[in-house]
This record gives structure tokens, C-alpha cells and sequence, in this order.
């Protein structure tokens, strides 16, 4: 484990959200021409809102957050209809809400946090479910789950192993699943070194698990060193 307590990870990462919503209203009004690949927003594509701040982040979920789900998990729209989904380790976007047709819980510990912040959680509540908890202890009983996703998230977490059982437990057999995994150095809001072994290690319960692929690529963000790299793992 990263040296580091997990109060710093969970400072690092609310710092690193509160960041983004300057990045978010500097491109909303132009003054950033570029953010993860999208370019400034064109009226007609902006949400309106009552501030210039939830403008910009309703128009950055929109554009952006719900886009990245669909392309970086390698997954269409229809993919879950029917189903009840949960996304572990959500942080403050629903973006599981753009599969069409399905019960979607986005799950992150840091729930709270995002809120003071000023990320508008209120705005998707008809729409989706927000639960604040630990990715290694959740609220639900076994087998609550149809599918399992997360994306760029599970390196985050505080016990790799812990949170693999849970997963286990909440999901269905034979249910979906589908990770996108960021393997990289340790950070301090991503603490964890991840690699085919160690993955294997936790997830062959897995029904049909397979590695679908490896890139340097996701939405907006491309890897320029060597010893880092985005694998998708489902079945």
C-alpha cells in the first residue's frame, strides 16, 4: 500500500475535483480552448443553467463524462437495458446514466465531499442513484447486481482485494462486468500499482473474464511513458 494515510489520498482527490471545476467554467466561457480533447463548447451544445458554474459542469457531463463511459469501456448504449448497474467509483458524475434503459447506482466514498465542493449531485437525482460508500464494505445485499462497471477508478481504492470480494458478493453469478484499469506508478490519489497478475490475482471468479484491451488511449488523455498503460477487462 502507498505510504501515504488514506485522510492525504482523500484530500488529494477532492483537491484535484475542486481544480476541475475552474478547468470546467474556463472552458465553458472560451478562456480555455481545449479540455481532454473537446474543444471550447458551441452555444448550441452548452446547458443553461441558473449559474455560470453549473452551466459549465451540467455541459462538461454532457459532452464529456457520459461520452468517456461509452467509448473508454468499449460498450454501446444497449448494453444494459434491464438491468440494475452499478459504477464503483463514480466521483461526482452519474455517467453510467448513458446506457439506456437500466437501474444505474454510482457508488464513491466521497459523496460529501463533492457536494461542498459544488458539484451538482441534486441536478441527476430523478435519474440516478448516489450511494457514499467504501468500495470494501457496501450497502447492498449479495447478489444485488446485474452488472458491475467502474472507469479509471478501482486504482483509487483503499484494499484491492477487499473491494474484489465485495464486488463478488453485490453481483450477481454470472453477471456483467466490465473495468476500465489504469496501470501506472503510485500517486497519492491513485495508490495502487496494478498489473495483469495482480488483477488475475482478485478477479478470476469472474465468469468468462477476458482482457478486451490495452491502450495508451482513453478519451482526451493520451500516456507518453513507458511503464503506464489502460487495460479493459469484462466479459
Amino acid at each position: 500500500m502507498y505510504i501515504l494515510t488514506g485522510k492525504d489520498k482523500e484530500f488529494a482527490e477532492i483537491k484535484f475535483w475542486r481544480r476541475q471545476i475552474e478547468n470546467y467554467k474556463n472552458w465553458y466561457s472560451g478562456s480555455l480552448t481545449e479540455l481532454y480533447g473537446h474543444s471550447t463548447p458551441k452555444e448550441v451544445d452548452k446547458v443553461k443553467a441558473a449559474t455560470n458554474e453549473l452551466s459549465a459542469i451540467l455541459t462538461f457531463f454532457k459532452t464529456h463524462q457520459m461520452v468517456k463511459y461509452e467509448k473508454d469501456l468499449l460498450l454501446n448504449e444497449n448494453d444494459f437495458i434491464g438491468m440494475r448497474l452499478l459504477d464503483i467509483g463514480s466521483g461526482p458524475f452519474p455517467s453510467s446514466l448513458v446506457f439506456k434503459d437500466c437501474e444505474t447506482f454510482s457508488l464513491d466514498p466521497l459523496m460529501d465531499a463533492y457536494v461542498a465542493a459544488g458539484y451538482p449531485i441534486h441536478c441527476y437525482e430523478q435519474r440516478a442513484r448516489f450511494v457514499k460508500s467504501m468500495a470494501e464494505s457496501m450497502p447492498f445485499e449479495n447478489g444485488f447486481f446485474d452488472a458491475v462497471i467502474s472507469v479509471n477508478a478501482i486504482d483509487h481504492v483503499n484494499d484491492f482485494g477487499e473491494t474484489a470480494k465485495e464486488i463478488k458478493r453485490v453481483l450477481k453469478p454470472n453477471g456483467r462486468f466490465r473495468m476500465h484499469v489504469h496501470y501506472h506508478p503510485k500517486t497519492k490519489a491513485e495508490p495502487l500499482e496494478l498489473n495483469d497478475e495482480v488483477f488475475l490475482q482478485h478477479y478470476s471468479w469472474v465468469n468468462n473474464l477476458k482482457k478486451i484491451s490495452v491502450s495508451k488511449h482513453k478519451i482526451g488523455t493520451t500516456i507518453e511513458t513507458e511503464n503506464e498503460s489502460y487495460v479493459v477487462w469484462g466479459n
